[in-house]
């Protein structure tokens, strides 16, 4: 499909992929994550937001010949912190009430966007199942790196040669350093979360993906219906060959960096090639775009599924039966997203306003989203 990347204000698709990556996640922590590849669906989300927010700075640039870094940073405060406010409040007040009060070191935490750290320290001292909100580690990477790539985008843009240094030193470091981690034994792959899973320096390659395919659309190209069947094909099977390998080693140093390629190569025949234009129709669904516009608040709430099931049937029980497995699922999905639903309604919409404020409609150089 093609799509004009010079000026974007909606990537068609994109709410489509992020229902499937939430869908991912929420299966794997609703009992099923010994088939589901939760992982995986927090790498599409890296990989999405990278290319969304790439390509809306870009498209800033091409339309209004500069970048507001001031607007991005507002926009993206007012983007994630109110529901993620919204659920500390909320979540905050039951969790006392049922006496599960929570932590100053967890609130303070998820406010500075550090829960990934955080989540490491309370593993390494035992107290990991602790965690109100260990889902919140995602969050922290990506606000890690939007953090510093915006600070550097204008130098990057002077040549296509920088550019092209920048991510490949990235993409480079990336792989690097996750190697000299687990080869040099510097951390326990084994642990339920190891280090490279979580540390923001470690997965900033998996963002990094998604935002170098943002400069490769600004082009006007295509594949041939022939080779965009192929480089889909070849993406998916990546990503297919990246869960079969169960080697510690192996998910914990390059499964990153290849699954990085294969979104690359997938993402490059949807936009570039008409060969698998039949799946824009389902990803543009009005089910699933609902579900990718809702996804956001549904992973921040999940978890308060998983707390009030361990209340109510006690703590890590799950049922037994494959019927009883299937309804606690069932149950999950539908709180997640009634809860997404009321924090959208309540929270992200009434912000939306605000946000246009500082969108590249404004009088003033801006960043859209």
């Amino acid at each position: 499909m093609r799509v004009n990347f010079q000026d974007v204000k909606y990537i068609p698709g994109l709410d489509g992929f992020r229902a499937i990556a939430v869908l991912l996640v929420l299966v794997a922590h609703f009992g099923y994550d010994h088939i589901v590849p939760g992982g995986l669906g927090v790498t599409i989300f890296f990989f999405i937001s990278g290319f969304l927010i790439t390509s809306l700075l870009l498209s800033e640039r091409n339309r209004l010949g500069t970048i507001s870094i001031r607007n991005f940073y507002i926009r993206r405060f007012l983007r994630l912190l109110p529901e993620l406010v919204g659920l500390i409040v909320v979540s905050g007040f039951y969790r006392a009430l049922l006496g599960h009060p929570l932590g100053l070191g967890e609130i303070v935490a998820a406010l500075t966007y550090t829960t990934n750290y955080f989540v490491f320290w309370l593993e390494g001292h035992g107290q990991a199942l602790s965690l109100a909100w260990p889902q919140l580690w995602s969050l922290s990477v990506e606000e890690h790196y939007y953090i510093t790539f915006p600070a550097i985008f204008a130098f990057l843009l002077v040549s296509p040669g920088r550019v092209k240094t920048f991510f490949a030193s990235v993409f480079a470091f990336g792989v690097a350093y996750r190697l000299f981690l687990v080869l040099g034994g510097h951390i326990d792959v084994s642990a339920q979360h190891p280090y490279t899973y979580l540390a923001s320096e470690a997965r900033f390659d998996s963002i990094a993906y998604g935002a170098a395919l943002a400069f490769l659309c600004q082009r006007s190209w295509e594949l041939s219906w022939g080779r965009g069947l192929a480089v889909g094909a070849a993406g998916g099977l990546l990503l297919l060959m990246t869960l079969l390998v169960r080697s510690d080693v192996f998910r914990e140093t390059i499964r990153y960096s290849i699954q990085g390629v294969a979104l690359l190569l997938v993402f490059t025949a949807l936009y570039r090639s008409a060969a698998w234009d039949w799946t824009m129709s389902i990803l543009e669904s009005s089910l699933l775009r609902r579900l990718g516009v809702l996804s956001y608040g549904a992973y921040l709430w999940h978890f308060e599924y998983l707390f009030l099931g361990d209340y109510v049937l006690g703590e890590n029980t799950l049922p037994v039966s494959m019927g009883g497995r299937l309804l606690y699922l069932a149950c999950g999905l539908v709180f997640s997203f009634v809860a997404a639903e009321l924090s959208y309604r309540t929270i992200a919409q009434p912000m939306q306003a605000l946000r246009h404020r500082f969108s590249m409609r404004a009088p003033s150089p801006a960043v859209a989203e």
